[in-house]
């Protein structure tokens, strides 16, 4: 099983706007240097738009941030998705596992995750409203947001699922999204599009969502698959090295890893990882204690990783984020496989290059 591992956000911080007139509706045009492709937007608040221009004005150097519907758009009709006009930011950073250039996700659309933050975009201009394409009605767009991709998402039997759509319409609104495995199991008429489907026993489940729009008009997403079982704990890896998605815990920079770091903020002085795994959630009274860690080397010798933290990722509920210590041991050893386990229950084996 491989995870996209990508994609996850900072907080966004707010920047104060100036007076402005408010507008239904705004285009502009993004890069991502020294690669020459252009990207179009559309945003609908008031508040985003004025910043947008203010971007642009002052040269400021926010990025642009966003959650992809996996569909083409007149608008931006080059590339097979865009990004929900809902959902646009403009951050002044973003952890690296949110990074990726137009043209990989173009590639690799169907395992992307759906959230979007190339570190090198930059706004470069406002353009015209881009015309529609004839008078009839346009269906809506919408991708699955949560699951995002076939096997990302695993659970214990008996489990519930908040599913996550995001769906938007160029020419109107949303009346509701549908969601389905086969038929419909539920349906929102608010955003953010979500439903929690429970409980659910063991299986293979493949779901989708379908938007209608205020016309009648409807879209159905590509559908994803997940898998409720009682398996054990996954380790997230970037897809684009297969190592772990570990990055160190104060400078949130990606390996190799130093036992002794360059920069600190413990005592002892030592460095932390950041892992991110799924179906690893405590039960009810259980502590950080029920995880447990273990490096091996490549002469099978094994350490121990002491386990200080573990939390969701915020924003997204199905991720945990673990924060393991570096052992003195492992100095200089050079490639590791790391594992968790939870209540003994060992994970997939994820590699580390230590320093």
């Amino acid at each position: 099983m491989r995870f996209l591992t990508f994609f996850l956000l900072l907080v966004f911080i707010a920047v104060p706007v100036g007076a402005h007139q408010a507008e239904s509706e705004a285009y502009f045009v993004f890069d991502c240097p020294p690669n020459t492709d252009t990207f179009v937007i559309k945003l609908t608040d008031p508040q985003i738009i004025q910043k947008a221009r203010n971007i642009i004005a002052t040269g400021a150097g926010n990025i642009v941030a966003g959650t992809l519907i996996k569909q083409p758009v007149y608008y931006n009709s080059r590339w097979s998705y865009h990004l929900d006009p809902k959902s646009i930011a403009f951050p002044e950073a973003a952890i690296e596992l949110c990074d990726a250039a137009m043209g990989y996700l173009e590639a690799n659309l169907d395992i992307a995750y759906a959230d979007w933050c190339p570190w090198n975009s930059r706004l470069i201009k406002e353009i015209p409203p881009p015309p529609k394409p004839g008078s009839e009605n346009i269906a809506p767009t919408v991708s699955m947001r949560f699951p995002y991709a076939d096997n990302v998402y695993t659970d214990v039997s008996p489990a519930a699922i908040t599913l996550e759509a995001n769906a938007d319409d160029v020419d109107g609104t949303i009346a509701k999204v549908i969601f389905r495995s086969g038929n419909a199991i539920g349906e929102t008429t608010t955003y953010p599009y979500r439903f929690t489907w429970s409980p659910l026993a063991a299986g293979s489940y493949t779901v989708s969502a379908t938007a209608i729009d205020d016309h009648g008009a409807s879209t159905t997403s590509k559908s994803v698959t997940f898998l409720i079982t009682g398996d054990a704990p996954q380790l997230l890896t970037d897809i684009e090295t297969s190592k772990a998605a570990a990055l160190e815990s104060v400078t949130l920079v990606k390996g190799p890893f130093a036992v002794i770091p360059e920069h600190f903020v413990t005592s002892d002085q030592r460095t932390r990882l950041l892992l991110f795994a799924v179906s690893l959630e405590l039960r009810s009274g259980e502590t950080v204690a029920a995880i447990t860690a273990e490096a091996e080397d490549s002469q099978q010798r094994k350490y121990v990783l002491p386990v200080e933290a573990v939390r969701r990722v915020p924003n997204i509920q199905w991720l945990m984020q673990v924060t393991v210590k570096l052992p003195d041991e492992l100095q200089g050893v050079g490639d590791v496989w790391l594992t968790v386990s939870l209540r003994g229950v060992r994970s997939n084996k994820v590699l580390v290059k230590i320093k």
